[in-house]
């Protein structure tokens, strides 16, 4: 990358569309931007902006600001505004580096600037008034592109998050849901209404049968909540980092540039934007930020120290803020300070969990059971660890009685089933947690419309629930096996299989069943799939084959055609329709920019987005997806939003990865294929289609192995 290991500040950027850089400094942004399409985009915008705005400048808010917003806030003072009144294609969102630019945008320049978006095929959410205040009725005028044109009506699908929602982030908190009438020229509308505790809120569109969506190619529109200087409050920015974090991280980390800019006397922004951006840095450029940070936190500190007692949150901030810089002793001076004023604090509760845990598992296990036995900590949070790590020791009893504790508490599906499977396990739970189990499958069956992800179609959510329920019926069927009830196993394993798919875990089990129960003729079948499965071993299924009686020899191998063409079956009717790879670039190490095209090659591959300061869990499968499709003359490709550097080097040698990561600059190719989530695979065949997506790393390899299969077969 010419001239800079990273890119430009959007300030910079900025600075250079109004003709403000000069120097050594401006010819640097400059040739920085003539090479890179995401900057120069950038600087064509702001210019864009600044031609039609005028006179508008950025000035540096006052000195009294936060002071003033804080007295706003206790006034009970708020604004609703859109986080982002306009995208250009493929541009991506630009913090506001003032009040004044945000309502400038959020104006008229709004429409000026969305017209041609719309008129490009795109379509766009813009709301009236543009700075609405809390309790206001807000137009929402929807102007549908080519997919959701001609509709008679169409409906707005709304997550609202409140100021402290710890709420799962794919559902984002508080469903609503209305319809847009029709006004003519392709734009529909309605009136919505956020209630005052509203902090962060996401939007997509879809017709009545919930069957097109357009969620803005996987990225929603979004609303945050001002103040009435139409300033983003610190609140509404933690919301919309805690689920752009996991989903977009060069966003996200823009939100985090706002929220040091806006809120430079509170310790949050700071301290997350440590923590974002410290595992990329090069160890120079590392040690430069810390020794910035250290600074930072001494002054916050010494804030913070002369009011006395701070709010919790920022006693929270500045604990989290020191544990991020290494400064054990403050660390642990403003945990202390933190447990005395709200002992029940998330962040206590989890970094006295990580010291007992430290000294072991039974330890983490009898601080959990305190907690909710004697501070009154009845937390889903809490339900969880005690679970987890009453499973971990293998207490069977203990397992029991956090299943039992907690399982009112979660409205996650994976917790439940785990609880209710724990219970299943029990004797003394036994009826309990079939019953529960059954209750989730019926839930399952029929899903809660308010469940169901904003990025999702109807279509796409049955999909998943029917993959839900497989999965929970074989797990279910695995605990009555192991509890030594056969016969309800098989009835479990049999209700799995009727809801098709291709099911690996499940052919095991049952042929273990099978087997238990005498029946060998009815276990060769599942024995032959799993044997033509192309991820499993013979040695991971040798011992099963073994147990065969000699007269069997060969039965398998002579059933394994046959599960050969029933797997190709099962996975493909449940592809989606093919489509078209984007026209994105990737960088590779040399720092060469290409097309996916020309990086695919005319070769299938599985394409993944993966970060590695998310998932660095994730190496392990890494290296074997990578082993499975090199051997079967297939590619792996990897694109990530984090520069090449020395240290992206050394994770991969570390990890012992032999596959290439390529620089995905801006996340733009994900923005393309619409990913969503912290790690999406895509399988694209020999044709250049991408025949489907899933978050599992080994199903993509599976699909993309079967594919070829059938390829060859066909041939």
């Amino acid at each position: 990358m010419t001239g800079f290991e990273k890119h430009p500040s959007w300030a910079e950027l900025n600075r250079l569309a109004d003709g403000e850089l000069s120097g050594d400094r401006r010819r640097r942004v400059a040739t920085h931007s003539a090479a890179c399409s995401r900057c120069r985009e950038t600087v064509s915008y702001l210019s864009a902006v600044r031609e039609a705005a005028g006179e508008i400048r950025h000035p540096s808010p006052p000195r009294d600001l936060l002071n003033d917003v804080i007295e706003s806030r206790q006034a009970g003072q708020r604004v609703i505004l859109p986080a982002a009144a306009v995208d250009l294609p493929k541009t991506r969102r630009a913090p506001a580096a003032a009040a004044g630019l945000a309502l400038a945008l959020a104006g008229g320049l709004a429409t000026v600037l969305a017209v041609s978006e719309a008129g490009a095929g795109s379509s766009d959410l813009t709301f009236d008034p543009r700075v609405p205040r809390v309790g206001e009725a807000i137009e929402v005028t929807y102007r549908a592109g080519s997919l959701l044109a001609g509709q008679d009506r169409l409906r707005l699908r709304v997550r609202a998050r409140k100021a402290d929602a710890t709420t799962p982030r794919a559902t984002m908190g508080r469903y609503v849901e209305l319809d847009l009438h029709p006004r003519g020229d392709g734009e529909y509308t309605t009136t919505l209404d956020l209630s005052a505790d509203v902090a962060y809120a996401t939007f997509s569109v879809e017709d009545p049968t919930g069957t097109l969506l357009d969620d803005r190619g996987g990225r929603l529109w979004d609303l945050l909540s001002h103040d009435s200087r139409g300033q983003p409050l610190l609140e509404a920015l933690r919301q919309q980092f805690l689920v752009l974090e996991m989903r977009d991280w060069p966003a996200a980390g823009e939100g985090l540039e706002q929220m040091t800019y806006l809120y430079p006397d509170r310790a949050e922004g700071w301290s997350r934007q440590l923590a974002h951006e410290k595992p990329i840095l090069l160890p120079d450029e590392a040690a430069a930020s810390a020794a910035k940070h250290r600074e930072i936190f001494r002054d916050l500190q010494d804030r913070a120290l002369a009011l006395g007692t701070p709010p919790p949150e920022e006693i929270a901030s500045l604990t989290r803020y020191a544990m991020a810089l290494s400064e054990e002793e403050a660390a642990a001076y403003w945990l202390d300070r933190l447990e005395a004023v709200e002992p029940l604090h998330p962040l206590a509760l989890s970094a006295r969990l990580l010291i007992e845990a430290g000294r072991g598992d039974l330890e983490a296990l009898d601080f959990l059971e305190e907690v909710w036995t004697s501070s009154g900590a009845r937390s889903a949070v809490v339900y969880r660890g005690g679970l987890a790590y009453a499973s971990r020791i293998g207490d069977p009893e203990a397992v029991r009685r956090w299943a039992l504790r907690g399982l009112p508490l979660t409205s996650d599906h994976e917790w439940a089933v785990q609880a209710s499977l724990a219970m299943v396990a029990h004797p003394e739970t036994r009826e309990q947690g079939i019953a529960e189990v059954k209750r989730l499958i019926a839930h399952l069956a029929e899903p809660d419309e308010a469940e169901r992800p904003l990025h999702l179609t109807r279509q796409e959510a049955q999909r998943q629930s029917t993959r839900l329920i497989r999965k929970l019926q074989a797990r279910f069927g695995a605990g009555l096996l192991a509890s030594g009830d056969v016969k309800a196993a098989l009835r479990a394993f049999d209700g799995a299989e009727s809801l098709g798919g291709w099911q690996p875990d499940l052919y095991r089990w049952r042929a273990e069943a099978l087997l238990a129960a005498g029946d060998t003729e009815a276990a060769l079948m599942d024995l032959a799939r799993l044997e033509a499965d192309p991820l499993l071993s013979r040695d991971s299924i040798g011992s099963l084959i073994e147990s065969l009686p000699p007269r069997l020899d060969g039965a398998v191998a002579s059933r394994r055609p046959q599960a050969v063409r029933e797997m190709i079956d099962r996975l493909r009717a449940e592809l989606p329709t093919p489509r078209s790879v984007p026209h994105g670039e990737l960088v590779d190490a040399s720092g060469i920019a290409r097309g996916l095209e020309d990086v695919l090659d005319n070769r299938p591959a599985v394409l993944f987005f993966w970060d590695r300061r998310v998932l660095d869990s994730e190496a392990g499968s890494v290296v074997v997806a990578d082993r499975h499709l090199v051997d079967a003359g297939l590619q792996l490709l990897w694109a990530t939003p984090e520069p090449h550097s020395e240290v992206l080097r050394a994770f991969v040698r570390g990890a012992g990865l032999t596959v290439i990561p390529y620089h995905d600059p801006g996340a733009a190719l994900a923005a393309e294929v619409g990913e969503w989530g912290a790690m999406g695979c895509y399988v694209i065949d020999r044709a250049g289609r991408i025949r489907a997506r899933t978050d599992n790393l080994m199903e993509a390899v599976r699909l993309l192995e079967v594919l070829e299969m059938e390829t060859r077969a066909a041939a």
